[in-house]
């Protein structure tokens, strides 16, 4: 608990030392957690060069402790922390059966020794810009250490070191880490024939998350459908609600309903596909 008492005040430290002039409240913070398969600390030096040469991250100045390091941004502040011991299994349990991208995760992750812990602070809104920043330090983080993979708590997301990576990298061309940042939940009704799905996540972006419910559709379908909603609102800014009209490749427009989820405990907008 000291610990992470510690990191809390270190974070709000640097709220007020980058956005003197914005108001906590109007700040974001953006967490997750590098899983490391050693103790080895984490080498600043190293990863501050790094960020600068392979991750186009500019960096106005930074501060360093002996197991923390503060960047100062143009537009943000990221704080990293080495934790000496592993992110509790049981927190992670979940997360790696329901990882359906990484079929390994629960065996590998059993393996990690300790994590690095990432949260980057900025406007709350620029989610997407404090995301991509988010991605290029986990990425230059994951590039530098022996680690298996990146935990983010809020969407339920875990993803492999191989694949984070590869999608990091594809920022560069301007492709959104989609499945880095949102969690999509693909189940079929047996017996019926029928395919729900639904992501957790898009609150981080301040819009609610979307559902498909016992779509007579394909998985892939539905699952496309989905990807392609949630894409176009993060790539070109355009904020989901109820009542917005989303168009599939078909020509097919579908008008998104606010309504109590059938799937998890929240509203979500119901896409009648």
């Amino acid at each position: 608990m000291r610990i992470f008492a510690s990191l809390l005040t270190l974070i709000c430290l640097s709220v007020s030392t980058s956005f003197a002039q914005q108001p906590v409240n109007q700040s974001k913070v953006v967490t997750g957690t590098i899983l490391v398969n050693d103790r080895a600390p984490l080498d600043f030096k190293t990863l501050l060069a790094a960020l600068k040469s392979d991750w186009g991250v500019r960096l106005d100045s930074f501060s360093q402790a002996e197991k923390t390091l503060v960047l100062y941004t143009p537009g943000a502040t990221v704080m990293l922390a080495n934790l000496e011991y592993p992110a509790p299994l049981a927190d992670l349990k979940g997360p790696a059966d329901a990882a359906w991208m990484w079929r390994t995760a629960a065996e590998e992750i059993s393996r990690h020794q300790s994590q690095v812990v990432i949260s980057v602070i900025g406007p709350v809104n620029k989610p997407v810009d404090l995301y991509k920043l988010f991605t290029r330090v986990a990425a230059a983080t994951l590039d530098n250490t022996r680690s298996c993979g990146v935990f983010m708590n809020t969407q339920y997301v875990l993803q492999s070191k191989a694949f984070y990576l590869q999608a990091a990298r594809n920022l560069n061309e301007k492709a959104l880490p989609i499945y880095c940042w949102v969690f999509f939940g693909m189940f079929q009704h047996e017996g019926e024939n029928l395919s729900s799905g639904y992501t957790y996540g898009m609150q981080e972006f301040g819009m609610p998350d979307l559902e498909i419910v016992k779509s007579k559709h394909s998985l892939q379908e539905v699952h496309a459908i989905l990807h392609d909603i949630v894409t176009d609102a993060l790539q070109n800014n355009n904020s989901l609600q109820e009542g917005s009209v989303i168009e599939t490749l078909e020509g097919q427009k579908l008008t998104l309903k606010l309504s109590k989820s059938t799937l998890m405990d929240a509203q979500t907008l119901k896409v009648e596909y």
